[in-house]
């Protein structure tokens, strides 16, 4: 009796050291699905990130991982097809760059994981029971961004500003949630708000001009559909001298004045480490916590040539503590 039960012992001990092996085998093959919104610098950028965390970790794209990547170009009907061929194809997790992705996402499964990235707010958007203990199949990392931390930014550049021009895709939830914010912290300033929202792309032209003469500065928030058209913002902005603050560092790469903002590069790296632990049984995706950035330490960017062109002085505090992306 004695004999049977050191024997079962042993062999449970075999067992869990088996799985927790498979667990971290780096010889099999794992299946990836990415869905991202659409194509934009930001983006890229923290897909880029994910790859590389996961490199780092000893899963090398097509020796130990594959990535069934896709993207619907911020086309709805697209995305569902998508977002229901990627469960289809049962990956052992799924990655989803944008909250329209998650959703889309999250309509078709229950039970595979999926991982968020660049998306603000889980819980409104209804994607985590709570932002601690997710509760469900999805977690991930959010771009969050201190609205307080961002106004703060708008008055070291424009000192004088009373009056400030919110613009923002009104089919972007997430934009949404962070316009709220803006306006509550800009009413605590006692700044006038001008809001505008763009339904397609064709817009932002003509509602840059509505801008025009009426704000000393301009707020975009993260927003993706806008993040794919700086060009057009970036025109009216140089023409008519409007400082263009935006909620992420690309914008400011593409021609805005500045962002105390996210870098989606680090987020996506962040992203692909809890994909790491996912897949290594380190974690279970129901009580893994959404990540938010460390705002205190949060950098600010500037563009110099951006703030020339609109014949603005940037102040020491800005290039001192800022990074300069001018191009």
């Amino acid at each position: 009796v004695e004999f049977m039960k050191k024997l079962l012992v042993l062999v449970l001990v075999l067992l869990l050291v088996a799985g927790c092996s498979a667990k971290d085998d780096k010889t099999a093959m794992h299946k990836i699905g990415v869905l991202q919104m659409m194509t934009h610098n930001a983006l890229d950028s923290d897909y880029q990130g994910f790859k590389d965390a996961l490199k780092d970790r000893g899963y090398i794209e097509g020796e130990n991982i594959v990535f069934d990547y896709q993207n619907p170009n911020n086309d709805a009907s697209s995305m569902a097809t998508m977002a229901n061929a990627l469960v289809n194809s049962e990956p052992e997790l799924i990655l989803a760059i944008g909250t329209a992705a998650a959703q889309s996402l999250s309509l078709e499964t229950d039970t595979i994981p999926i991982l968020g990235s660049a998306i603000t707010d889980y819980v409104d958007t209804g994607l985590a029971d709570s932002n601690e203990k997710p509760g469900r199949n999805i977690s991930g990392c959010s771009d969050f961004m201190n609205m307080q931390t961002q106004m703060d930014l708008v008055e070291a550049l424009v000192p004088d500003v009373k009056t400030i021009g919110l613009l923002y895709s009104s089919s972007e939830e997430n934009s949404y949630i962070q316009a709220v914010e803006m306006k509550d912290e800009c009413a605590k300033r006692n700044w006038t708000v001008i809001e505008k929202t763009i339904s397609d792309l064709t817009m932002v032209n003509d509602t840059m001009m509505a801008f025009v003469g009426n704000v000393d500065a301009l707020y975009i928030p993260t927003d993706n559909p806008l993040a794919s058209s700086m060009a057009s913002v970036v025109i009216v902005s140089e023409e008519y001298d409007i400082p263009v603050i935006t909620g992420w560092d690309g914008g400011v790469k593409d021609g805005a004045l500045a962002s105390v903002g996210v870098n989606y590069y680090n987020l996506g790296y962040k992203t692909g480490e809890y994909a790491a632990d996912l897949i290594e049984g380190k974690v279970t995706i129901s009580e893994l916590p959404i990540y938010f950035m460390d705002h205190t330490i949060a950098d600010i960017y500037y563009n110099s040539n951006t703030a020339t062109k609109i014949n603005l002085e940037l102040s020491s505090e800005i290039t001192e503590k800022g990074i300069d992306l001018a191009q």
